[in-house]
């Protein structure tokens, strides 16, 4: 008589195998540069920022982003959202005419310095960079 190993483990139909789903606290960002403008026309391009010695900063910054749930960047004022492209006297943007005034614009606040921004949209939790803005003239503030 053969002597028969043990069968392997399996799980049973009604046990739960599933992942669950995350909840909105678990939710990270990630980012496209699809749609960024690298020009300096409005904003400045990657060119710009890498021979200002912004990059550094920008690449600390998305990494830090990316490694935050969605809740605590809000939270800590990292990242805002406008739901929609600034109003013309609010800006000294254009929307691109490839683009929608009506998505979630917004920006990424405070990298390596209080007045740079990163200015595009959020998707889901993908931001979409479309605009690099060191002087803050995306949507600026009062004060």
């Amino acid at each position: 008589m053969r002597n028969r190993s043990a069968p392997l483990k399996g799980t049973s139909r009604r046990e739960e195998t599933r992942e669950p789903a995350a909840s909105t606290h678990d939710q990270y960002l990630s980012f496209s540069f699809k749609y960024f403008k690298n020009n300096d026309t409005e904003g400045q391009s990657l060119e710009d920022w890498a021979a200002s010695g912004i990059t550094d900063s920008l690449l600390t910054r998305l990494h830090h982003l990316s490694t935050t749930n969605i809740t605590a960047l809000q939270t800590q004022k990292c990242i805002t959202n406008y739901k929609g492209f600034p109003p013309a006297d609010k800006t000294f943007f254009t929307c691109p005419p490839d683009l929608s005034k009506k998505e979630n614009w917004g920006v990424i606040r405070n990298i390596g310095g209080q007045k740079r921004r990163v200015a595009g949209f959020f998707k889901g939790n993908i931001f979409y960079i479309v605009f690099f803005d060191k002087e803050h003239r995306f949507w600026p503030s009062d004060t």
